[in-house]
């Protein structure tokens, strides 16, 4: 992965990539071997999964082994939550939260445990992104491989690189680049704010195939409520644009997100004292679900499905990053920073396709 790793930004630079809509096919796959499944709902999750930063889990009580920008188990969330999140000690009913609204704020969790990958791998989660105590909501929650032959403790670069891709802090000179996450393969950007879809602050770094966006890092964010899949990269090289939910492919703005709904959803305020049962409720219409799958084969199509509420709908096609690994890993992140949202996970489940 990493000694081809010039090869398959070559790939990628004449990948076709294809964004539509619509409903997903009826004749969806039959689902194949379970290789992982966490609902997080409980106080304890896979011992295998490593939380980083503020990632922890609504299900146990607080005051956990949360500690911002290190890697710890799973656990309760930290005492002084900031935004509308459910409520602690919460299991059966509880969730993955990779952020609350605190400013600045950084969560991820990571399985370093390889998955086998030759008969494709499809990954379905829930998501929440919402309660945002700013004017506009921020930033994004990504869903990463990575190639299983390499580990995967650390994420990527967050802010606008949403814990997959490099970054070079505001694009200037002086800064020091932050790398992209060890062994990157594709990274799924479920963007708010909008910044993942360009390649400001040295995204795709080195990369012949670039963002209609371009290499600027503007205000406002290029691309919000936009879905971006990047290719492979390791260090401060690749994590290369392939496909976005726009219609517009040209250089010049604006580019429309063509989804047919909001990632992010309107729910500023939870009871005080509510139950787990009630605050589940009032989540469930700000629920996105996720399916993201990565067929086996060398002509193979990726595609992101994104039920909003009324059944999935293709929202994203593109062609499958290659070479593919033996085996992958996997994980999510989110984060915020001058701009605020809560960020949630739920119910991962990924499966092989053939």
């Amino acid at each position: 992965m990493r000694r081809g790793l010039t090869g398959v930004i070559a790939v990628l630079g004449v990948a076709a990539a294809v964004a539509s809509t619509g409903n997903a096919s009826a004749a969806h796959r039959a689902p194949g071997a379970v290789l992982f499944d966490e609902s997080f709902t409980g106080a304890t999750a896979d011992s295998r999964l490593i939380g980083y930063g503020a990632a922890c889990l609504t299900g146990a009580r607080r005051g956990g082994p949360v500690q911002e920008a290190a890697n710890h188990p799973l656990g309760g969330c930290h005492p002084g939550p900031a935004g509308p999140v459910p409520p602690a000690g919460a299991a059966p009913r509880g969730y993955l939260q990779l952020t609350d609204a605190h400013y600045e704020e950084t969560g991820a969790v990571m399985f370093d445990s390889p998955v086998p990958a030759a008969n494709g791998v499809e990954a379905t989660f829930e998501q929440w992104q919402y309660g945002n105590t700013t004017r506009t909501p921020a930033d994004g929650i990504s869903f990463f491989l990575t190639d299983g032959a390499g580990r995967l403790t650390t994420p990527g670069a967050f802010g606008g690189s949403l814990g997959y891709a490099q970054k070079l802090p505001d694009g200037r000179a002086d800064a020091q680049f932050v790398p992209g996450v060890d062994g990157g393969y594709l990274g799924i950007g479920l963007d708010v704010l909008g910044d993942y879809f360009g390649d400001g602050e040295r995204r795709g770094n080195g990369c012949a195939q670039r963002s209609p966006a371009g290499t600027r890092f503007p205000a406002p964010s290029p691309g919000a409520n936009i879905v971006t899949a990047r290719g492979p990269g390791n260090g401060i090289d690749g994590y290369c644009f392939l496909a976005a939910t726009t219609r517009n492919t040209t250089t010049t703005g604006p580019w429309t997100s063509s989804l047919p709904g909001r990632l992010n959803g309107d729910l500023r305020q939870m009871p005080a004292g509510v139950t787990p049962a009630r605050a589940e409720a009032l989540l469930e219409p700000v629920k996105r679900v996720v399916r993201v799958a990565v067929p086996p084969g060398s002509n193979a199509m990726a595609t992101v499905d994104i039920d909003f509420g009324s059944g999935f709908q293709r929202v994203l096609q593109f062609r499958v990053p290659q070479p593919v690994p033996n085996t992958v890993k996997f994980g999510f992140a989110a984060s915020t920073g001058p701009f605020t949202d809560v960020h949630l996970i739920r119910k991962v489940t990924l499966r092989s396709i053939r």
